[in-house]
Formats: structure tokens, C-alpha cells, sequence
């Protein structure tokens, strides 16, 4: 297996080798900076970032902020951006937007740009669920906190 980082680069799982770069969203009143996090994407040879507002980061379990995040292909995707961006926790993959946003059994989080990188809190809306429409039923931070706990 090869390392895709350069040395003395941003490693995934090491968040103090992350690069923060000034928020473009400013307008929207998004003062803090944003940390790129880097996910090793070994299956296409690539290395993506994900960018997730400073105080977005600081408020995340530990468990989450040192964890190798992951680029997992939703569902039956046709194509490479149709993926979601997660981490592991309590043996299983939680969805970091969801565990940013917050969000609860029912509720999804959608990406404002379109582009699923962009974990920002001003690219991030929660919808509620729709009649007929299936999402996740699971609160990912639930999940976090009650492994932290075990």
C-alpha cells in the first residue's frame, strides 16, 4: 500500500498536520477558519479534503476528529460524487455532516453546493423526512457518545 501524503504533510487521522485555510463565507457570517481534513481515497488513488469550519471541528468527539475519515459510495451511485463522508465509531461508519449538523432519526442533511466535500455549517441544511421518502433512522452522535461511554 502507498502513502499518498507527502512527508511532512497533512496525515489523515493526525488533525495537528491539518492545513486551515480563511473562510470564503463570510458574507454569511462565518467568522472562523476552515480546517481542511484530508481523506486518503485509496480505491481511486486520490486525496481529497474536507472542509469543516474551525469551531465546526473543535465541537467534534475526539473519537471522531482523530479517526481516518472515509469516501463511502452511496448506494447504487453511478458516478464518483455521489458519495458521503464518514468516520468510524462504535464499529460502524457514522456520517460526519450528520454528526456536525447534529441531525435526528428522521432527519437528513443536505449539501447546499451540491459539493459533499463542503462540510461547512453555512453549505449544510437539515430537512425533515417526507411522506414516502426513506432516510436514515439513526442519530450518528447518539452512536458516538454512547461508545464513548462503553
Amino acid at each position: 500500500m502507498t502513502n499518498i501524503t507527502k512527508p511532512g504533510g497533512p496525515t489523515p487521522g493526525r488533525p495537528e498536520t491539518y492545513q486551515t485555510i480563511p473562510n470564503d463565507h463570510r458574507r454569511w457570517g462565518a467568522l472562523s477558519e476552515v480546517v481542511l481534513v484530508p481523506i486518503n481515497d485509496r480505491k481511486r488513488g486520490r486525496m481529497l479534503f474536507a472542509k469543516v469550519e474551525r469551531s465546526a471541528f473543535d465541537s467534534l468527539p475526539e473519537r471522531i476528529k482523530n479517526a481516518s475519515w472515509a469516501v463511502v459510495l452511496d448506494g447504487t451511485a453511478t458516478d464518483n460524487m455521489q458519495f458521503s463522508v464518514r468516520a468510524w465509531a462504535a464499529g460502524t461508519l457514522v456520517t460526519v455532516a450528520r454528526i456536525i449538523m447534529d441531525a435526528k432519526p428522521g432527519e437528513y442533511v443536505r449539501n447546499v453546493n451540491g459539493n459533499r466535500l463542503d462540510l461547512r455549517t453555512t453549505n449544510l441544511r437539515l430537512q425533515g423526512r417526507k411522506a414516502g421518502d426513506r432516510y436514515s433512522k439513526r442519530h450518528d452522535l447518539a452512536i458516538v457518545r454512547q461508545a464513548a461511554t462503553v
